[in-house]
């Protein structure tokens, strides 16, 4: 009889959609997934009266108490060997103190640094094993370490663009404007697309090459902007040391990337060929030839490392005796 693997993690940009399709594929587990963040739909007038009256004088609101309860539910219907979860700090302390009770080995991923993330240090002692990207991170906390993956592989489509880059608006946006101008300054074709919110007022005057969306592009989904481009934009976060997913997502992808992350340089798949790192945003010299030469393949060693098949693996493996 197969084990059971429980695995939580809130619906932020359908990544969880990804990971759990991993884990069924890859795992070894019957996996059953819990969404933290769920949205509630009202089942009719009536309820959303309701609910306006409940956060209006008891300063509650039925959307979250709906969420609850369903979680506590699906925790409560199952027997479960492994609990995995992500964002920890999403669920409420009773669906997290319930969920790690019933399990025989509980892991926490921390998606990103504890320094943009705080909440994420309150957590690490519930867990067997907490897991983080980010090496900084692991040496202060004693977390394990871990890093990102790809999931799709691809070397077949047609290029139209040098480069391209998708991102959500942020602190980072001085640092694209500049790339962008420096590519529209030197003939470099490229394309970009920034995520906000609409309720977000963006302030700066973006480059005729970068387009805003309101609309989240799924995990699942995204690569397929870069498929017609040679390079992909990488610019990282100020208080994150550990690489994103777009260096692994060129690796699946055959693609080179451009990143402002110079930890790149320390880990095993970098390649000066396919890899350029911007070490000044305000003196940036990207040289043609990088932008024109091939792309040099790597090993399959590199590439059966970092993909999301050894990824689950890895993280079910540490210290994980069932």
């Amino acid at each position: 009889m197969k084990k059971r693997l429980l695995f939580i993690a809130p619906g932020y940009y359908g990544f969880n959609e990804v990971v759990f399709e991993g884990l069924k594929k890859y795992s070894g587990y019957d996996v059953t997934h819990i969404n933290s963040t769920l949205p509630y739909q009202y089942k009719n007038i009536f309820e959303k009266i309701y609910n306006f009256v409940l956060k209006t004088f008891l300063g509650k609101n039925l959307k979250n108490i709906k969420r609850a309860a369903h979680i506590q539910n699906t925790i409560n219907s199952l027997d479960y060997d492994v609990l995995l979860v992500n964002r920890p700090d999403v669920l409420s302390l009773n669906d997290l103190d319930l969920a790690i009770k019933k399990s025989k080995h509980s892991i926490a991923l921390f998606w990103d640094s504890i320094q943009k993330i705080p909440a994420q240090k309150e957590y690490i002692n519930k867990f067997n094993v907490c897991c983080s990207f980010d090496s900084d991170d692991c040496k202060e906390y004693n977390l394990q370490y871990i890093t990102n993956f790809y999931f799709i592989e691809n070397k077949d489509s047609a290029t139209t663009y040098d480069i391209s880059y998708l991102a959500t608006y942020d602190k980072r946006i001085q640092e694209t404007i500049s790339l962008f101008e420096y590519f529209s300054k030197n003939s470099i074709s490229a394309k970009g697309r920034i995520f906000a919110y609409k309720s977000t007022s963006i302030t700066e005057k973006l480059p005729k090459e970068i387009e805003t969306i309101h609309d989240i592009i799924p995990f699942s989904e995204s690569y397929h902007y870069y498929l017609d481009s040679k390079i992909i934009l990488d610019v990282a976060h100020p208080h994150q040391k550990g690489l994103s997913f777009r260096p692994y997502e060129a690796i699946g992808l055959h693609k080179k990337l451009i990143t402002t992350n110079k930890e790149i340089a320390h880990y095993d798949f970098y390649n000066p060929a396919n890899i350029f790192i911007i070490e000044d945003i305000h003196d940036i010299n990207i040289p043609e030839f990088f932008i024109n030469n091939a792309y040099e393949e790597p090993s399959e060693l590199i590439k059966e490392k970092y993909y999301i098949k050894n990824w689950v693996k890895t993280i079910l493996s540490i210290n994980n005796e069932n």
